[in-house]
């Protein structure tokens, strides 16, 4: 398994070579180590750089200067100015790839199918060039926590467009993908099948054909499968019915379609209840599918929220060029890496992981 120092060497180096005295390889090592402990803005990968013993930049590939005949750290403006420049999709490519052999690398539990969330995010402090917010897909490993690939797009619509290519990084032989009703096509089922996965998917009114279709199936004499759920300030009940795809529904390899009704109790005293219907080509019981379903949401509560909460994505001031896809790349790369590592609580990993430079080193597996 190659390091990830070795797949960081693939990523072009967008700088005139005239002048170069940080190998970029250097660069985005220190930009990761700094980020795994917490770092969150450019000024604070710099100071975290600064502070690095001899041995740990030695570890990072820092240059070394033969006047002082020491290692040196780039500073600030340095790893600002190469992280505004570098290529954000050669980057994300790399980190996913490590990503996925460090994953192939784990103890697998028996007979437990790989299950793969797709969903988008807007970095809202981070802006293009032409002014409009930058928008994120991101494929996430839910056992593990980890992000398999990741890609920038030209905007939120251009999700479905996206959603293939996305994928095609990825091996998606026997996964489950799960994603929101905005990837409910034909066309993405068949993609999915055609590459040895399975689909469940939620129909809502942007298909309103294949809506009108399950909204009158014999809900009321289908047998119906709850379980319920309390935490985080609330108390849930969650009904899922299923039924065999009708011959009348034509969607491509649908085996299955189904309704979850959820009936949320707030501890103030607030009701909200919801009914979602969806069609899957898995044969699984019901219960299987609830909690397929709910589980595809930890990309939200896992992923999302952690880098809007711990690292302050959203009230970021990193905006320039391609620095917020790349700062948001080196989240992923610190996020996916402490929960690989076993950490549960990624706030706690961090402050951990901030109190010695080596820790980090360690958690990348840098020799």
């Amino acid at each position: 398994m190659w390091d990830l120092a070795d797949h960081l060497d693939v990523v072009p180096d967008p700088r005139k070579p005239r002048g170069v005295r940080h190998t970029l390889r250097s660069i985005l090592l220190i930009a990761a180590a700094a980020v795994c402990a917490g770092c969150r803005s450019f000024t604070a990968i710099g100071e975290w750089a600064a502070d690095a013993a001899q041995a740990d930049l030695a570890r990072l590939g820092a240059r070394h200067d033969r006047k002082a005949n020491r290692l040196v750290a780039p500073d600030e403006a340095t790893l600002r100015r190469t992280l505004q420049q570098v290529d954000g999709e050669a980057v994300d490519a790399a980190i996913g790839a490590w990503l996925q052999e460090r994953l192939a690398q784990q103890p697998q539990p028996q007979n437990k199918r790989p299950a793969i969330a797709v969903d988008g995010k807007t970095v809202r402090g981070g802006r293009r060039h032409d002014g409009r917010p930058v928008h994120l897909l991101a494929a996430f490993d839910r056992d593990s926590g980890t992000v398999l690939a990741q890609a920038q797009l030209p905007g939120k619509d251009s999700e479905v467009a996206w959603f293939a290519p996305l994928l095609d990084r990825i091996d998606l032989t026997g996964a489950i993908i799960t994603a929101d009703a905005l990837h409910t096509t034909a066309h993405h089922a068949r993609y999915l099948t055609e590459r040895g996965a399975d689909y469940l998917f939620p129909v809502k009114g942007n298909r309103r054909y294949l809506l009108d279709k399950l909204i009158p199936l014999p809900w009321t004499t289908t047998p119906a499968h709850t379980d319920t759920c309390t935490g985080h300030g609330r108390h849930e009940r969650r009904t899922i019915q299923v039924l065999p795809t009708p011959e009348g529904i034509r969607f491509p390899h649908a085996r299955q379609v189904w309704r979850l009704h959820r009936h949320t109790t707030h501890t103030n005293g607030r009701t909200h209840t919801e009914t979602v219907l969806g069609i899957t080509s898995l044969t699984d019981t019901p219960t299987q599918l609830a909690t397929h379903i709910r589980d595809h949401w930890g990309i939200e509560n896992r992923l999302h929220w952690v880098r809007d909460v711990t690292y302050g994505e959203d009230t970021s001031r990193i905006r320039t060029g391609t620095a917020p896809r790349v700062m948001a790349s080196l989240r992923n790369l610190a996020i996916s890496t402490h929960r690989l590592n076993g950490a549960t609580n990624i706030a706690a990993a961090l402050r951990h992981t901030a109190r010695n430079h080596n820790r980090p080193l360690t958690l990348l597996h840098l020799p």
